[in-house]
């Protein structure tokens, strides 16, 4: 390779080196579920594909582990995230392969039933997408 294409080669990779750590840097957008009387919902990362970096793993491996929220039935969970998805798509997990989808909003009602409920949250930007989880049990 001649000498003016190893220096074109090394800026390629100067460029390619630089664009990518600047875009893997962007921060994760963060979520918050508040109940109406304004108690926070405890919520967990579960699947991100996000600038550069990636994490697999779904909302009921997450928190299968995890102690749930108490939560009254009747109550309703609002989510909200510091930079506004693109699409957001609300799921309720019954195994680590079968769940249903709920909404398609940032609001959603628990169950009346007393349970332990595990929920999915799916949220779509230009930058990438996450699912967060949150693990409740309805009394």
């Amino acid at each position: 390779m001649n000498r003016l294409g190893k220096l074109l080669l090394a800026l390629i990779l100067i460029v390619v080196i630089t664009g990518c750590s600047k875009f893997s840097s962007m921060p994760l957008p963060e979520m918050v579920a508040t109940l109406e009387t304004g108690e926070t919902v405890p919520v967990e990362i579960s699947t991100y594909s996000w600038g550069a970096k990636e994490l697999y793993g779904g909302p009921w491996e997450a928190m299968e582990d995890k102690d749930p929220a108490i939560i009254p039935d009747g109550s309703t969970i609002t989510i909200q995230f510091d930079s506004t998805p693109d699409s957001i798509l609300i799921r309720e997990h019954f195994s680590k392969y079968k769940f249903k989808d709920i909404t398609e909003s940032n609001q959603f009602h628990v169950p009346d039933s007393k349970g332990t409920y595990i929920y999915g949250v799916m949220a779509t930007w230009k930058k990438g997408s996450a699912i967060y989880a949150l693990k409740i049990q309805v009394e």
